[in-house]
C-alpha cells in the first residue's frame, strides 16, 4: 500500500470513530503546513481531540495534543511579538487556555509516568515561550534522539519566516514534503534536509530549489537513522523547533 493510501485508510477509520486511527491520522496532519486567511490553523487538532476523547488514558494521544498546543502557543506568541495590529489581549487569553490545557494533558501523562521524556520536554518548551525557563535540551548536552529536519527561509524585506518540519520516518518525510510543495507553493523557496543523530549532523541535502513544485526523490538519499528515533511530539534541540510542522518569524 502506497503511503497516501495508508493516510486515506486512516482518515476513513478515524471518521468511523476508531480512536487509534484518529490519533495516527491527527499526528500525520501535524506534519503539514496549514493556513487560513494568513492565520495559523492546525488540521490535526480535531483528530487528536477525537483520539483523546475516545482513548482518555492513552499517553500518546494526550502527549500529541499537548505538544500541538505548545506549538500553537509559540506561534501565536510570535504573532503578538511582531504584529502590532494583532489583538494582543484576545491572543493572550486564548494562549492562557491553550497553556492550561497543555499542562493538564502533559501533567496527567507525567503523573502516570514521572520519567516520560516527551511531556517533560514539551512543558519545558512551553515555559520558555513565557520566559520562565530554557528551551529543552538534555542535561549532559548530548541529545539522545535521531531525526530529520526540513527547512526553508522566506524573506520579505528584512523579515524572515523560517518554516520547519521535524520527522523521523522517510516515507512520512517524502509524503509531507510532497504535500507541502503541491499545495503551498507560496510557502517555499527551496527545501533543505538536515539529518541528526544524537545531536550531531549526519547529512545535509537540498531537496528542492526556488519555487520547484516537486522533488526528484530518486536523486535524494535520505540518511538512515541508526539511533533512537525522536518520539512523536518531542521538540527538537533547535530553539523553538517543535515536532511536525512549525513556523517562526524573525
Amino acid at each position: 500500500m502506497i503511503f497516501s493510501e495508508r493516510v486515506d485508510a486512516l482518515r476513513v477509520a478515524a471518521q468511523a470513530g476508531d480512536g487509534e486511527a484518529a490519533r495516527e491520522y491527527g499526528r500525520l496532519l501535524t506534519l503539514l503546513p496549514e493556513a487560513a486567511e494568513n492565520e495559523p490553523v492546525w488540521a490535526g487538532e480535531p483528530w487528536l481531540r477525537a483520539a483523546v476523547a475516545a482513548l482518555p488514558d492513552d499517553a500518546l494521544a494526550r502527549t500529541l495534543l499537548g505538544s500541538l498546543l505548545v506549538t500553537q502557543v509559540a506561534a501565536w506568541q510570535n504573532i503578538i511579538d511582531l504584529d502590532h495590529n494583532a489583538d494582543g489581549e484576545e491572543i493572550e487569553a486564548a494562549n492562557t487556555r491553550r497553556r492550561e490545557e497543555a499542562e493538564e494533558l502533559l501533567g496527567g501523562v507525567l503523573r502516570a509516568d514521572p520519567e516520560a521524556p516527551t511531556p517533560k520536554a514539551c512543558l519545558a518548551a512551553l515555559a520558555e515561550v513565557f520566559d520562565e525557563g530554557a528551551y529543552p535540551e538534555s542535561e549532559d548536552g548530548a541529545f539522545p534522539y535521531d531525526y530529520h529536519h526540513v527547512q526553508t527561509d522566506l524573506w520579505s524585506g528584512s523579515v524572515c519566516t523560517t518554516l520547519q518540519l521535524v520527522v523521523t520516518d522517510p516515507e512520512e518525510l517524502r509524503w509531507a514534503c510532497d504535500q507541502w510543495l503541491a499545495n503551498y507553493e507560496d510557502w517555499t523557496d527551496g527545501l533543505t534536509l538536515t539529518s541528526y543523530s544524537r545531536g550531531k549532523e549526519i547529512g545535509n541535502v537540498t531537496l528542492s530549489e526556488g519555487s520547484a513544485k516537486a522533488i526528484d526523490w530518486d536523486a535524494v538519499t535520505i540518511p538512515p537513522l541508526a539511533g533512537t528515533p525522536l518520539p512523536p511530539g518531542h521538540p527538537a534541540p533547535h530553539w523553538r523547533t517543535y515536532y511536525g510542522f512549525s513556523a517562526e518569524v524573525g
